[in-house]
Order: structure tokens, then sequence, then C-alpha cells
């Protein structure tokens, strides 16, 4: 038999495995939160966007492209969010101080003007073609200039090669980069 010791030994491992394996939620009032530790205030404004799979679906059919291509092919949803944080003096809001567990870092930068990150979760190969890639299940993009801070989340089955080319906007453009190419999704023209 296993003494009261042991048993609350086991217990406390088993909850320790348990929350080690829980990934970061990551949400608009999260990053919010992170705003308000780093800075002590509110952002001033902020604009929130979340895109569920029916109204996804209909945004990336209303911008097709004459050829048919669809805008980021596989995207069953989108959570966006932008703050108006500027940073008076110094240097910008560092966003890679976010806690991360249960995410792929593939970008992480941070430097006096800006600072960013493309994490990545979840995937599968995909299933019928000879595609060997692994499509990417959950993206967050996080990044923060000198007025703005950005977060986006992007689920479904995404190309391999999205997490690239938004850190490459990430690093080239900053957050405001970010900003303009997810919210290319909710206009429709």
């Amino acid at each position: 038999m296993m003494s009261n010791t042991r048993i609350l030994s086991f217990v406390a491992l088993a909850a320790l495995l348990v929350t080690a394996g829980c990934a970061t939620s990551f949400s608009p009032e999260m990053v919010r939160n992170e705003i308000v530790r780093q800075q002590g205030k509110n952002p001033r404004e902020a604009f929130e966007l979340n895109l569920g799979r029916f109204t996804t679906l209909l945004i990336k059919q209303a911008l097709a492209g004459e050829d048919g291509e669809i805008p980021f092919k596989g995207l069953s949803g989108l959570e966006l969010a932008v703050f108006d944080a500027p940073v008076e003096s110094g240097p910008a809001l560092d966003v890679t101080q976010i806690p991360v567990r249960g995410w792929e870092a593939l970008i992480r930068l941070h430097n006096e003007s800006r600072s960013g990150m493309v994490l990545v979760r979840g995937g599968s190969s995909l299933l019928g073609t000879s595609d060997t890639k692994a499509r990417i299940a959950d993206l967050v993009v996080v990044g923060s200039g000198s007025h703005q801070v950005v977060y986006a989340r992007l689920w479904g089955s995404l190309d391999p090669d999205l997490p690239t080319a938004l850190g490459d906007v990430l690093r080239e453009d900053g957050a405001e980069g970010v900003r303009s190419v997810l919210s290319r999704l909710g206009e429709q023209e």
C-alpha cells in the first residue's frame, strides 16, 4: 500500500506534467494585459476582429482573384487585434516577454524600434496529395512598433510557408506591415 506522502508526491507530479503540457492561451485580452503590464496603462484605442469558420469562408470567396486564387487558402478562422499603444520615449514594447508554452517559436525579434514573434503549433500532413510538407493548424503573430501592437491568430489547415512570409513582413515592415497584410481579409473589394 502507498503512503500518503507517496500519493501526494504522485498527485503533485501528475499535476505538474498536466500543467506543463498546457499551451499558452493567446487572445486579444492577454495581449492587452501585457501592454498594461509593460506600459502601466491601457491602450488608447483598440480594434478587434474575430472571424469564425463561416464568415472567413465568405470573405475568402469574396476576395478570390479573377483566376480563382483564394488568399490565405486553408484558413478557417482569424482573430485580429490592433492596439494603439504609442511609446513616448525609449524602446518599443517587448512582446517577446510574453510567456510562451506549448508553441514553437519560429521568429523572435526585439530591437529599439520593434519586437515580434511568430508562433505555430499543431499540424498534419496533407492527405491525398504528394505534398509531404506539414500544414500548420494554429499560428500566432504578435508585433509591436512605436505606435501599435498587433496580435493575430490564424487557424485551419494553413500553408507551411505562411509563418515565414509573416515573419518576413514583421522584420521588414513591423507591426504596421502585419496589420496591413492581415486586415485585407476584412476588406471586401
